[in-house]
């Protein structure tokens, strides 16, 4: 009989909850935006966590390490991408401009990063050493998972999954991601390690510093490096997408382009789970968290939360209004309209559409044909047809034997 143990907020923890350890790395500049809401939700149901930043300090009774702190001290001091750390030691977060906090309505992230921000240069720099730290403090834990600011770990949904894998062996996974040739795990999305993969890297850390400070040097990315150090100390990659997700629900391709509710015979994200999601604003991360927890009160903890009850219940009922300073990400320009209602007629006169956006400004009307829920968009205002949308939920075939997918080596 499987454990379960019930905490006062109606979380649920198996017994592999014991034995993980979440690791979130943030940054000074999203402490009191992203960083601040993840403690008043998706932390609170995590017994085992440990945080990661570019200052050591207390935070809200949290203690934070500095990710930075085992750099070479040659690079602290005059490397150019320790401006914004050289800044912290001296003055604490007092030092930070408005500029350079992170909360803006439209601060979404993108897969190239932000190449010349002073913090976003600081981050690559955090990879390695919280690594070797995290197994330093914690050597003997099954399961190490790390996750950043901006990601939503569905806490249930990694517990089951963790339960299905086999913690002895060197497993390092997540969603795959590309610089040139390299291959690695995307940080934003969320990957996870096993102790002997942990242990593997850390140790390769510990014996090649100089090595691995000079691969920091010279990628932009830090996940990246880890992924070449996890390589070269003998432990492969392992795909678990789309259990990890680069973006929000809102982005996520729950139909092919073209609109077909199937986007491939054999592997339909619409009937797997979701373990992670990246790019989530604070709204985002409340707004999920109070699904989540609904979800949670009315369901089994060994019940799997799939894409497609996250679509119906999560993302649908977001679609049964007009949303103002909001873009769907409709993608197929039609001929420019005087509002909002031209631009629906334009969309009901294509069968297969189900979505549309009028920018004021330009009087630019977009449709789709594959629904997305989109992101805040000031001066434009998106509108679902709602009896397209719900046919194109009804119509979904039904899920077959998809649920979840082992860890496997990529590419073969």
């Amino acid at each position: 009989m499987i454990r379960i143990a019930v905490t006062p907020l109606g979380c649920w923890d198996l017994p592999i909850a014991d034995d993980t350890l979440v690791i979130i790395k943030t940054g000074s500049t999203e402490l009191d935006d992203r960083f601040a809401v993840q403690l008043s939700t998706t932390l609170r149901c995590i017994p085992q966590y440990i945080i990661f930043s570019d200052l050591e300090e207390t935070y809200r009774g949290e203690r934070i390490y500095d990710a930075l702190e085992s750099v070479s001290s040659n690079i602290r001091d005059n490397n150019r991408d320790f401006e914004l750390y050289r800044r912290l030691q001296a003055g604490g977060r007092a030092v930070l401009k408005v500029s350079e906090l992170s909360g803006a309505p439209e601060a979404f992230s993108n897969d190239g990063g932000h190449q010349e921000n002073a913090g976003w240069k600081l981050d690559k720099w955090k990879f390695m050493p919280m690594v070797n730290r995290t197994f330093y403090e914690y050597p003997d834990m099954k399961w190490y998972v790390f996750i950043e600011a901006d990601t939503f770990l569905l806490w249930t949904m990694l517990q089951q999954y963790l339960s299905r894998l086999d913690h002895t062996k060197a497993i390092y996974a997540g969603s795959p991601s590309f610089i040139g040739d390299e291959l690695f795990a995307h940080g934003g999305s969320g990957f996870l390690m096993s102790q002997p993969a942990l242990r593997s890297v850390a140790t390769y850390y510990a014996t090649h510093k100089h090595e691995v400070e000079q691969l920091t040097e010279e990628y932009w990315a830090g996940d990246c490096v880890l992924g070449i150090i996890a390589r070269r100390s003998g432990v492969q990659f392992h795909n678990i997408w789309p259990h990890f997700q680069g973006d929000y629900p809102g982005l996520l391709p729950y139909a092919r382009a073209d609109g077909r509710p199937v986007m491939d015979d054999k592997l339909r994200e619409w009937c797997y789970p979701t373990i992670s999601y990246h790019h989530m604003s604070s709204d985002m991360i409340r707004d999920f968290w109070h699904f989540e927890q609904s979800w949670a009160e009315s369901h089994n903890p060994t019940e799997t939360l799939l894409n497609k009850d996250i679509f119906r219940d999560f993302v649908m009922p977001q679609m049964m209004a007009e949303k103002a300073d909001w873009d769907n990400l409709s993608d197929a320009e039609e001929a420019d309209a005087s509002n909002l209602d031209e631009c629906r007629v334009q969309c009901e006169a294509q069968p297969e559409c189900k979505q549309f956006s009028f920018q004021n400004a330009t009087g630019k009307c977009n449709t789709r044909v594959d629904p997305r829920l989109g992101k805040p968009s000031n001066g434009t205002m998106s509108q679902w047809l709602w009896p397209r949308i719900q046919h194109f939920e009804q119509d979904m075939a039904s899920c077959g034997a998809e649920g979840w997918r082992e860890p496997f080596v990529w590419p073969w």
